[in-house]
């Protein structure tokens, strides 16, 4: 596990932060939606499912549905140690896939921006990304894990011959359900304040529109509003996966603020009969609302 953090203009002192956050995905060419994204008062997370069409959606979804009380706070014991959280997510896809044999490669992507009493962790794994745009200047806080990103670094592949390389796709750590998964998990404190905004998305988006639209578009109106700028440009790319945007503003919280709505989009938030299946074999307690009908909600669903 890599840790580090990410410093330079300063955080304000004492200042206790929020997100408010808007969430879209689309599966675009794809058959099937193998993203799932939450975005919270406390989290916004993407998660990039692969392993088939019904694995790829089953690992997303997990550790998606696994991940979201953090975006409240209400995760119960351990939700203080968002690595731990992970790490159980990580082994729900071990079960999932022990009672489910044929969804033995699946894994998932994770990007996600966890506020806490300190500011704002980035945890990451894989090739979805995280960014924050402030005072103008667009920073990508993610690091791609994978075979072209390698060569960027070692100066043997530049990033416009990355762009069209055939294994541009290809990642080296993801979560397959692996005792050591996490160990490859990025842990990143960053330099985060008030009147930023945030993004994690898929490389549906990374991989179709540029960098300079993307902080563009992204300076775009409300954060729902930017979300969708983002997707459409992706779909006008033309594109080539799934696309999955999630854009949450940064400010000071305020007292006695009423309970914020949390929302889940992709396959997270879709009633799939096979990821039903799966999650109902290993999810302990009630399985999430938007992957089984007629089921009770978990405190962090709130419509």
């Amino acid at each position: 596990m890599r840790s580090g953090s990410v410093v330079g203009r300063g955080q304000e002192v004492g200042a206790v932060l929020v997100l408010d956050g808007a969430a879209v995905s689309t599966r675009g060419p794809r058959p099937d939606n193998q993203d799932s994204a939450v975005a919270g008062p406390l989290l916004i997370a993407i998660a990039d499912g692969v392993g088939g069409n019904v694995g790829g959606a089953v690992a997303s979804s997990l550790v998606v549905n696994w991940l979201a009380p953090l975006a409240t706070g209400n995760g119960g014991d351990g939700a203080d140690d968002p690595v731990r959280v992970v790490a159980s997510g990580n082994e729900r896809i071990r079960a999932a896939y022990t009672e489910r044999p044929r969804l033995r490669t699946m894994a998932t992507t994770l990007t996600a921006l966890h506020v806490d009493g300190d500011g704002i962790v980035l945890l990451h794994i894989g090739d979805s990304r995280g960014y924050v745009l402030a005072g103008g200047q667009l920073t990508q806080v993610s690091t791609d894990h994978t075979l072209v990103q390698a060569l960027i670094d070692a100066g043997s592949l530049t990033p416009a011959e990355a762009r069209v390389h055939p294994q541009r796709s290809a990642v080296y750590a993801a979560l397959h359900g692996a005792d050591d998964d996490v160990a490859a998990l990025d842990v990143i404190r960053l330099d985060v304040r008030p009147g930023d905004r945030l993004m994690v998305c898929s490389d549906g988006l990374s991989d179709v529109v540029l960098p300079s639209a993307i902080r563009e578009l992204l300076a775009t109106g409300t954060p729902a509003q930017a979300a969708a700028a983002l997707r459409d440009a992706a779909l006008a790319g033309p594109p080539t996966d799934n696309i999955t945007v999630v854009v949450a503003d940064v400010r000071e919280a305020v007292a006695d603020e009423p309970p914020a709505r949390i929302l889940t989009v992709g396959a997270a938030g879709e009633v799939r009969e096979e990821t039903s299946e799966a999650l109902e074999a290993v999810w302990p307690g009630p399985v999430p609302v938007g992957l089984v009908q007629h089921r009770p909600r978990w405190p962090h669903q709130v419509q």
